[in-house]
């Protein structure tokens, strides 16, 4: 799946400025060291990473750089997890594509819409080529998870029953911690 020594690759977005934020002429806290996966905040504090995509990265290229060959990998029989962490307002919305907005352009399509076209762009093409070769085509079986943990509460954003509005309602899920964490 990965050349690296680790299966853990922790990828830090600097989401575009928000039109209010250009409006209201906020200044940029952060920039990025150039050919280095390292941002610095204000003038002196340096934090290096896996990956960085700066402000000006488009949503492909933080696609590629996250979820591209965790998605390729889940055809080799290995699982998938995209974290997405931050503060209100951070981006994490804007990065996954979770937003929904109808009158997104194809380049703001986020993480999620892409890995979804994705998985199953590569399971037509394995089933295609099967049959090209005259062989039975392969079966799949997909399955997803899309969590949010908000105030400490986990919710299941798949629930239909659900009620996205009412963050109170208690979540049947669950983190344990077994005996050795």
């Amino acid at each position: 799946m990965t050349d690296d020594c680790t299966s853990v690759k922790v990828v830090v977005r600097v989401r575009p400025q928000l039109p209010r934020e250009r409006i209201d002429m906020c200044q940029i806290c952060t920039s990025v060291t150039p050919g280095e996966p390292q941002i610095v905040l204000g003038k002196d504090k340096a934090f290096t990473f896996d990956v960085v995509d700066d402000i000006d990265s488009i949503q492909q290229t933080v696609y590629d750089h996250t979820t591209r060959e965790l998605i390729d990998g889940t055809f080799d029989g290995y699982n998938a997890t995209i974290f997405a962490y931050g503060q209100t307002g951070s981006g994490k919305t804007y990065s996954m594509g979770t937003g929904f907005d109808v009158n997104i352009t194809e380049e703001e399509i986020g993480i999620i819409p892409r890995a979804v076209e994705h998985l199953f762009n590569k399971i037509d093409e394995l089933r295609s080529t099967a049959i090209d070769r005259g062989e039975p085509p392969p079966d799949f079986k997909v399955n997803a998870q899309f969590m949010e943990l908000y105030n400490e509460e986990i919710h299941d954003l798949l629930d239909t029953t659900r009620d996205p509005t009412d963050r109170s309602r208690k979540s049947h899920i669950k983190i344990h911690e077994d005996a050795s964490g």
